[in-house]
C-alpha cells in the first residue's frame, strides 16, 4: 500500500450516483458504491479539492440550502510503523446540519468494521473549501485522525475509509456517509540476512523481517533448520526487536518496520557446514512459535558442501614455460582446512600436471557479495607454475583446482580437504593475423602473427603461399615477441612468441585464381610432417574496376585500374571491345597511357601485383563499327604487341553505344542506294493510289543480308499480317512506330515477340523475300496510320531523312 500525502485541490464539482474519486498516492479513481445509512439511501456526489483558499469565514446561515451535494477530500493517509493509519482531509454537505458526531470509520475488503474514531468538534479550518463548496460548516470541515489498525493488519487485504456525520453520539443512526475508495494494504513479507558467522563457537545471525501480517503475532522466533537431515536444530526467541530505521525508510507502510532487527547466537554443536541450512524468521501467535504464524524464508546458508564458492579471475600460458593463475575460493571450512594448494589436473589423462601452495589476498569485491561466507573476503589467490612442454599435450583437456586441506604436504591430499573445480578448457585454441601482405616482383611480402595450442611439441613455423589451392610456394620464418598478442591471447599456448615478417620466393605470375596463405605449426624441418595449420582468407589475384567509359557523338573515354598478379612480363596494355549479342570482336585499341597512380588501391589491394600503379586511361574517336552496339570493354595484359598471346583480360559489364539513335537495317551496307520507287513520298508514274509510297523499301538487291536489324531501341508492340503488309512487325520507340513490313515469307521468320524490349542493331527477322518496307510515323494508333498509306497527309514520314539525320544525334 503505497501511502503518500495528498495535496488538497478543488475542481469543478463531479456527481457520480454512489461513488467516489479518490485513490491514495494515485490520481483519483470512481470507488464502489457507498451503502445507505439507516435513514435511507444516500447520494453521494464527489469532488476533487484544490489549493484555492478564502479569507473570508462563513456565516452560518449565509451557505447555499439548495446545494445537495456531498463533497470531501483526503489530504494525506499514511500507515505508520505501529499500526496506527492517520489520515487528514475535509468533508462538507449540507446533510451536516443537526448531525454533530463526526466519525472515521475503517472497513475492511469484507465490508466488516476494523476501526472508527470520534473526531466530533475539530472544526479544522478549510477557507479553500469555502470558497468553492458553499455549504454548511464548509470552512470549518477540516479533519485529522488516527486509527488504530495494528490487531487488524494481519488480516486485511484492503482498507475503505468513511467520514461520517451522525446524530447518534455513538455514531450509528441518523448519519450521511462519505466513502473514499479503498486502498490496497501491503502483505508483502520482506527480510534480509544481513550477517551469519561464526565467533567464539557460536553462529552469529543478523538480519530483519518486517510485514504486516506480523501485527497480532507478537512471539519472533528465528530458527535454524538442517534441510539436508529434515530437522530443526534450534530456535531463538528475538525478545525486543532491534531498531531498524533503514527499514522503516524503505518500508513506512509496514507496521513494526523500525523494530524488526534482530541478533541472535546458535552453539556450533549439531551444527554440520557440510549439510544444507536454512535460516528462517516467524512472527507467531503461540508463545512457543507453534502456531497462527507467518514465516519467511532467507537463502540458505549453505548449499551442502560447506558453501564451497569461487571464481578463476584468469590465466596465463602466453609465454609457454608457466602457467600463471589467479581468482578466489570461499569456503567458511578453510578455517579449519588453512593449507591451500592450486593444482593443474590433465582430466584426459587422468592425472596432476603441477600444484603449488599459495598464500591468500584480500578480496573485499568477494566479501561484498557472499556476506554468509566467513572466509570470502581473504579467499584470494595467485599461482605461478613452472611447466615444461612435455607437461602440457595439445587436444587434452585441464582444470585448475583450488584446494584447501589441513595437511601441507605433497598437494594436501593426505588430510581432510576440500576442492573447487573451475571450469574446464581445453589447449585447441588457435589464432593468426596478417598485419601486411604485398606482392612484389620477388614474391609474397608478409608480416603478422600465428599463435596456437597445438605449436606444444611442433617446434617449426612455416608460412606457405596456395593459388587456387595449390603450393606454389613456401617459407619457414623465427618467430618473433609479440606481447600485444600474448595481451589478446593469453590462454593461447606461447603466444608471447609469435609474430614473423617475410617475403616467400616465387614468380607472380604462377599466382592464377584466389591467392591464399598457409601458417603452419610443424614437428618437421622442411614444414611437412605432424602440422598444424591456420589458412587466412582468399585474395583476388586479378581484379579490378572500370572508373569511367563516357560515349560521347565521336568518341569515346575510357579509364580504370586493372591489377593482376600474372601482368608480370606482360608490358601490352589492349581495350578490346565484343559485341554482347554475338560475341564478336568489333574493335581494338592499344593503351599507351598506363602505369598511371593509384595510392587507394595500394592500401585496398596490396596483394596483388603493382596496385599502386594500375591506373589507365584511353580515349579515341568513335569507330562505325562500334556505333549502335552493346559490348563488352575487355581490358587485357598480354605480352604480345598485337594484343594476342599470353594474356589475363578483366571484363567490364554491357555498355550501349548510342543505343537511343538511329541505324540502318543492314549495317554492313549502311545507306545503300535507292531507285525512285523505292523512296518514300509522291512519285508520278508509279502504280501507287496518289502515286504516294509511305515509306523505304530496302531490296535484296540493293541491300544484301537476311538478318533484318532494329533501326532504334524499343519496344515490340504488335506482330501480325495484312493483306498489302504480308508479315510485319511494329515497334514502338516511344515517340515513333516503326513497322518492318513485306520481309517475312511466314511468322517463323519473325525474331521477336510482343513486349520485347530490343536495342538498336538487335534482330528483328529474316527477310527472304525481295526487300523490306519500313514506314515510320508519330501516329501510335497502327490501324489509324494505315488508313492514310495512301494519302501524302504527313502522317508517314521519311525513314532516309530520320535515320540520315539521327544516326549522330
Amino acid at each position: 500500500m503505497d501511502f503518500k500525502s495528498v495535496r488538497s485541490k478543488i475542481l469543478p464539482t463531479v456527481t457520480v450516483c454512489g461513488a467516489a474519486l479518490f485513490l491514495l498516492g494515485a490520481q483519483p479513481v470512481l470507488a464502489d458504491q457507498a451503502p445507505a445509512g439507516q435513514n435511507g439511501s444516500v447520494t453521494v456526489n464527489t469532488a476533487m479539492a484544490g489549493n484555492q483558499t478564502s479569507s473570508t469565514a462563513q456565516n452560518a446561515s449565509a451557505y447555499n440550502h439548495d446545494d445537495h451535494g456531498n463533497y470531501a477530500w483526503l489530504d494525506h493517509v499514511a500507515l505508520d510503523n505501529k499500526g496506527q493509519l492517520n489520515v487528514a482531509g475535509w468533508h462538507a454537505t449540507n446533510e451536516a446540519v443537526n448531525r454533530p458526531y463526526h466519525y472515521l470509520i475503517a472497513l475492511n475488503q469484507d465490508r466488516q468494521e476494523i476501526a472508527r474514531e470520534n473526531i466530533s468538534g475539530q472544526n479544522i479550518a478549510r477557507p479553500d473549501v469555502q470558497a468553492v463548496h458553499n455549504v454548511y460548516n464548509a470552512g470549518q470541515s477540516g479533519f485529522v485522525g488516527r486509527l488504530d489498525l495494528s490487531g487488524a493488519l494481519k488480516d486485511t487485504d484492503s482498507i475503505t475509509l468513511i467520514s461520517r456525520y451522525t446524530s447518534d453520539a455513538g455514531g450509528n443512526f441518523n448519519y450521511i456517509d462519505y466513502w473514499f475508495a479503498p486502498v490496497t494494504v501491503d502483505q508483502t513479507n520482506r527480510g534480509s540476512l544481513d550477517n551469519a558467522s561464526v565467533k567464539d563457537n557460536q553462529l552469529e545471525l543478523a538480519g530483519w523481517n518486517a510485514t504486516n501480517r506480523a501485527a497480532g503475532r507478537p512471539y519472533h522466533y528465528v530458527i535454524l533448520i538442517d534441510r539436508t537431515t529434515g530437522r530443526e536444530i534450534g530456535r531463538q526467541l528475538v525478545t525486543a526487536g532491534m531498531e531498524r530505521p533503514d527499514v522503516a525508510r524503505v518500508f513506512p507502510e509496514v507496521a513494526g518496520a523500525g523494530q524488526a532487527g534482530f541478533a541472535v547466537h546458535f552453539n556450533l554443536t549439531g551444527i554440520d557446514f557440510n549439510h544444507q541450512l536454512q535460516v528462517l524468521s516467524r512472527y507467531a501467535g503461540d508463545p512457543a512459535g507453534n502456531a497462527n504464524y507467518v514465516d519467511f524464508y532467507y537463502q540458505p546458508l549453505t548449499t551442502g558442501n560447506y558453501a564451497n564458492q569461487g571464481w578463476l579471475d584468469g590465466f596465463n600460458l602466453s609465454d609457454g614455460k608457466h602457467l600463471e593463475v589467479s581468482g578466489w575460493h570461499a569456503n567458511d571450512v578453510s578455517r579449519f582446512e588453512n593449507q591451500h594448494f592450486i593444482i593443474l589436473f590433465d582430466n584426459t589423462a587422468n592425472q596432476q600436471v603441477a600444484v603449488m601452495r599459495v598464500t591468500n589476498s584480500d578480496r573485499p569485491d568477494v566479501q561484498r557479495v557472499y556476506q554468509n561466507i566467513a572466509t570470502a573476503g581473504h579467499s584470494g589467490f595467485n599461482a605461478d607454475l613452472a611447466l615444461t612442454a612435455d607437461q602440457l599435450c595439445a587436444g587434452h583437456m585441464y582444470s585448475i583446482v583450488s584446494r584447501y586441506s589441513t595437511s601441507s604436504d605433497g598437494n594436501g591430499g593426505t588430510g581432510q580437504y576440500t576442492d573447487m573445480w573451475f571450469k574446464a578448457f581445453t589447449l585447441n585454441q588457435q589464432n593468426y593475423c596478417l598485419d601486411s601482405i604485398k606482392m612484389q616482383q620477388d614474391g609474397l611480402q608478409v608480416a603478422g602473427w600465428m599463435t596456437s595450442d597445438y605449436s606444444l611439441n611442433r617446434p617449426y613455423a612455416f608460412v606457405i603461399v596456395l593459388a587456387d589451392g595449390r603450393e606454389i610456394a613456401r617459407k619457414a620464418v623465427t618467430l618473433t615477441p609479440r606481447p600485444d598478442v600474448a595481451k589478446a591471447n593469453p590462454t593461447v599456448f606461447n603466444s608471447l612468441t609469435s609474430g614473423f615478417e617475410t617475403t616467400v620466393n616465387f614468380n607472380p605470375a604462377a599466382v592464377t585464381g584466389k591467392l591464399q596463405v598457409i601458417l603452419r605449426f610443424t614437428n618437421d624441418p622442411v614444414g611437412n610432417g605432424d602440422a598444424s595449420d591456420q589458412y587466412s582468407s582468399s585474395y583476388a589475384s586479378n581484379d579490378g574496376w572500370f572508373d569511367q567509359i563516357n560515349v560521347s557523338d565521336k568518341g569515346i573515354y575510357v579509364s580504370g585500374w586493372h591489377a593482376s598478379d600474372q601482368s608480370a612480363n606482360k608490358p601490352y596494355q589492349y581495350l578490346i571491345f565484343i559485341d554482347t549479342r554475338t560475341g564478336q570482336e568489333l574493335y581494338r585499341q592499344r593503351i599507351l597511357d598506363v602505369n598511371r597512380e593509384r595510392g587507394d588501391l595500394a592500401n585496398q589491394r596490396p596483394y596483388i601485383l603493382n596496385s599502386d600503379h594500375s591506373g589507365y586511361q584511353l580515349g579515341f574517336n568513335l569507330p562505325a563499327s562500334l556505333d549502335h552496339h552493346t559490348v563488352r570493354i575487355i581490358h587485357r595484359f598480354t605480352d604480345d604487341i598485337n594484343g594476342n598471346g599470353n594474356y589475363v583480360d578483366l571484363t567490364s559489364d554491357p555498355v550501349k553505344i548510342h543505343d537511343d539513335r538511329w541505324a540502318w537495317p543492314f549495317p554492313a551496307i549502311g545507306r545503300g542506294s535507292f531507285t525512285s520507287g523505292q523512296l518514300f513520298g509522291v512519285h508520278p508514274g508509279n502504280d501507287r493510289i496518289n502515286s504516294f509510297h509511305d515509306g523505304l523499301d530496302f531490296g535484296a538487291y540493293d541491300h544484301p543480308g537476311s538478318t533484318v536489324q532494329a533501326i532504334h531501341s524499343g519496344t515490340i508492340v504488335k506482330i501480325g499480317y495484312a493483306k498489302g503488309l504480308e508479315n510485319y512487325v511494329v515497334e514502338d520507340t516511344g515517340e515513333y512506330l516503326i513497322i518492318y513490313q513485306e520481309a517475312f515469307q511466314s511468322l517463323n521468320n519473325v525474331a521477336v515477340h510482343v513486349g520485347q524490349k530490343i536495342n538498336v542493331g538487335d534482330p528483328i527477322g529474316i527477310r527472304n523475300t525481295t526487300h523490306v518496307h519500313i514506314g515510320i510515323t508519330r501516329q501510335h494508333n497502327f490501324w489509324l496510320a494505315e488508313g492514310s498509306a495512301y494519302s501524302n497527309d504527313g502522317t508517314w514520314l521519311d525513314p532516309l531523312v530520320i535515320i540520315s539525320n539521327g544516326l549522330n544525334g
